[in-house]
C-alpha cells in the first residue's frame, strides 16, 4: 500500500520528469483508490503594469494508485472529480478486452459517458421517422452511453481502421427506419434503431433485450446478446449468426456461446 508520504514523492518525481530546477511544489486530494496529485504554480510576482496572464493554463492531475503505486495522467479539473472518473475507470477494467477499450478510449467513450442531451436532441429531431418505434430501457441506455462514437473495425492487421466503421446514433445526417420496422414485424420483435455500420451500408438496432442486430442488404445478423458484445463484434469484425437462424427464446444463450468460441 502506497502511503501519503510515498505518493508525494512519486508525484513529485512525476511532475519534475525531464525539466530542471528545483523540486515542484505538489497538493494531494486522498480517497479511497489512491491520491489526486497536482503542481502548484506560485503566482507571478507584482508587477507595475497590468496583470500578466498565467504562464500556461489547464495543467494536467495525475492520479497515484494506491495498490501499486502506478501513476496516470488526468485532465485537469477538480480533484473529487478526478477521484470519481478515476474509481468508474477502474471499475470498468474488466469490461472490455484491452484491444477493445483502447479503440474505445480513443473514441472518447469512458466509464459513466453520458450523452443524454445529444440523444434527447437526436430523437426530438428525427420524431416522424421514430413514430411507432419503441426506445426501450435497454435501447436508452446503450445510446446515452455510447451515443455519437464512431468505432473503427479491426484492419487484416490487427489494427484498427482496416474495416468497417461503425456510428452510433445520434450521428450527422438523416435516418431510416424502414427496415427497423420490418424486422421488427418478421421476427414479433421490437427494435429501435442504435446506429449505422459501413458495410453495406447498414442499419444497426436495440431491441428491449438489449440484443443488437445489424440489419444488412444481404440478410438479418446477429451482433450480440447486450450491449458489450456486440460493441466487442462490432469492433473486433468476424462472423455473425443470420437472425433466421436463431433460436429466439434462447437467443441470448445461443449468442453468448457464440461469443465465447
Amino acid at each position: 500500500m502506497i502511503s501519503r508520504e510515498q505518493a508525494l514523492a512519486i508525484a513529485r518525481q512525476w511532475a519534475s520528469a525531464g525539466r530542471p530546477g528545483p523540486e515542484p511544489d505538489i497538493e494531494l486530494y486522498e480517497f479511497d483508490l489512491g491520491y489526486v496529485a497536482w503542481e502548484v504554480i506560485p503566482p507571478p510576482p507584482p508587477t507595475d503594469g497590468p496583470p500578466a496572464p498565467p504562464a500556461s493554463t489547464g495543467f494536467p492531475s495525475a492520479v497515484i494508485d494506491r495498490e501499486t503505486g502506478e501513476v496516470s495522467r488526468w485532465r485537469s479539473v477538480p480533484p473529487d472529480l478526478v477521484a470519481e472518473e478515476y474509481t468508474q475507470h477502474r471499475a470498468a477494467e474488466g469490461r472490455f478486452p484491452p484491444d477493445v477499450r483502447h479503440v474505445l478510449d480513443k473514441a472518447g467513450w469512458r466509464p459513466g459517458r453520458d450523452a443524454t442531451s445529444a440523444v434527447n436532441h437526436w430523437m426530438k429531431r428525427f420524431a416522424d421517422e421514430l413514430a411507432g418505434l419503441e426506445c426501450s430501457p435497454a435501447a436508452r441506455a446503450a445510446l446515452i452511453e455510447f451515443g455519437g462514437l464512431q468505432l473503427p473495425q479491426f484492419g487484416g492487421h490487427g489494427e484498427p481502421g482496416g474495416g468497417y466503421m461503425s456510428f452510433i446514433f445520434p450521428t450527422i445526417g438523416g435516418i431510416v427506419t424502414d427496415k427497423a420496422r420490418g424486422f421488427s414485424e418478421e421476427f414479433d420483435n421490437p427494435v429501435f434503431p442504435f446506429g449505422n455500420n459501413e458495410d453495406g451500408p447498414s442499419e444497426l438496432v436495440i431491441d428491449a433485450q438489449g440484443r443488437v442486430f445489424m440489419l444488412h442488404w444481404a440478410d438479418d445478423f446477429f451482433v450480440g446478446p447486450d450491449i458489450d458484445t456486440a460493441i466487442v463484434k462490432l469492433i473486433r469484425g468476424g462472423p455473425m449468426t443470420e437472425a433466421s437462424d436463431l433460436d429466439w427464446p434462447d437467443a441470448t444463450d445461443q449468442g453468448s456461446r457464440e461469443v465465447a468460441q
